[in-house]
């Protein structure tokens, strides 16, 4: 395999890189590999990175780091314009670059993806890391289409090939080894096997356990099975209690936005809603395969428009620190404004940056005693966290008994 021996030197050294002021990068482990997982919507949903540790753990190998920067509707040019904010900040000892299907879609050049591919590349190796480069998902027709999206859909799934091309030429000049993803979900999709989501472009769970497969696979762990059973986990810090309601509205029938005054005088009383973390299960008691139920235990919350409405809300929480120290707020889709202790600590206007839990993590000071965190939700999901790590996946503990 291509890079083999250069990739698995990178691993054992666990390369350790000084770290810039705090904030830009976390404390670097010489204890775990560091795995970023760069790409798309296919990433942004977050089922094959922790698919990778679970896998690792129960065969009872070194479990990495891995951390999401998947980001929905991404290019590989899109990705190469955010590699140092969303995956350099962490300071990998290795990077997964996925991307592919948003490229087929858009018809973008072959040159194009090239060029970008190895501007990330170049700025991995810059700061001592390595790379995997994982071949594109497949593109099926989605579900009940017309004729010409269907034609669409196979052209899109022929265009992969360029791509796929270019991984390889990239793979060896670099040193780099190819998780042969394509080749695993066009073997499957031979045998009549079900790998998409409806819309033909969104892989399901065992597509994702596919990419998993063939990531391990270049890794060299081709002897560590799959989980029999996927038990993603509570992710660390997650803020269990809220109190929400419906913004009210202004004179034009308009919901209000927070500004530091209204935020300062804001008191739940009995008519805002109490939240608790992590969701109930279900009723129907779907396993972990189930993309919705994954994040329901990883602490995403699903019922905002159930609990306080449908529209703009208003949360607050509560954190007791027994000492002043300093912190991350996490975010994930749904958070529009943060406030932390009367001032405003992110407002994401209008910038889109994914779904996945930590899309957002923002330096934070908490002070001893009460701190009030208050937040704005737009949209029926949410997902908030405090940790005292930019890298918290290093606290991440799988469910027991999942082997």
């Amino acid at each position: 395999m291509p890079g083999y021996p250069h990739i698995m030197l990178v691993i054992a050294a666990a390369v350790v890189v000084a770290c810039a002021p705090r904030g830009s990068c976390p404390e670097p482990s010489q204890r775990m590999l560091r795995i970023v997982c760069l790409g798309d919507s296919i990433t942004d949903g977050c089922t094959y990175p922790q698919l990778l540790v679970q896998a690792l753990r129960a065969a009872g190998r070194p479990a990495p780091v891995v951390i999401c920067a998947g980001v929905a509707s991404d290019t590989a040019p899109q990705m190469a314009a955010r590699v140092e904010k969303t995956v350099l900040v962490f300071r990998p000892t290795l990077v997964t670059f996925c991307a592919g299907t948003n490229d087929a879609l858009r018809g973008v050049p072959p040159t194009e993806y090239e060029k970008a591919l190895r501007e990330v590349s170049a700025k991995v190796k810059a700061q001592g890391g390595s790379m995997v480069l994982v071949t594109p998902c497949i593109i099926n027709a989605g579900k009940g289409v017309d004729a010409a999206a269907q034609a669409r859909a196979a052209a899109a799934d022929a265009a992969l090939g360029q791509y796929i091309e270019v991984i390889r030429k990239v793979a060896a000049d670099e040193g780099y080894p190819v998780a042969e993803n394509n080749t695993l979900m066009q073997a499957a999709r031979r045998e009549g096997r079900e790998l998409m989501a409806d819309d033909g472009i969104h892989p399901n769970y065992l597509g994702q356990s596919l990419i998993a497969r063939s990531i391990l696979d270049a890794l060299g762990h081709h002897d560590v099975p799959l989980p029999r059973e996927f038990r993603p986990a509570l992710f660390p810090g997650v803020v269990r209690e809220w109190k929400m309601r419906l913004a009210p509205l202004d004179a034009h029938q308009k919901p209000q936005r927070l500004t530091e005054a209204v935020v300062r005088q804001l008191a739940p009383d009995a008519s805002w809603k109490t939240y608790h973390l992590p969701d109930p299960p279900p009723a129907s008691q779907p396993s972990a395969e189930d993309w919705w139920e994954q994040v329901r235990r990883n602490g995403f919350g699903l019922r905002v428009h159930q609990v306080a409405g449908k529209g703009l809300v208003q949360a607050v929480a509560a954190i007791e620190c027994a000492r002043a120290r300093d912190a991350f707020v996490n975010t994930g889709i749904g958070i529009a404004t943060v406030w932390l202790n009367g001032v405003k600590l992110h407002d994401q206007g209008t910038a889109w940056t994914g779904f996945h839990a930590g899309k957002e993590r923002l330096p934070a000071n908490l002070r001893r005693g009460r701190n009030e965190i208050v937040v704005e939700i737009d949209g029926p999901q949410f997902f908030l966290s405090v940790t005292d790590k930019l890298a918290w996946e290093e606290d991440l503990r799988f469910e027991a008994g999942s082997e």
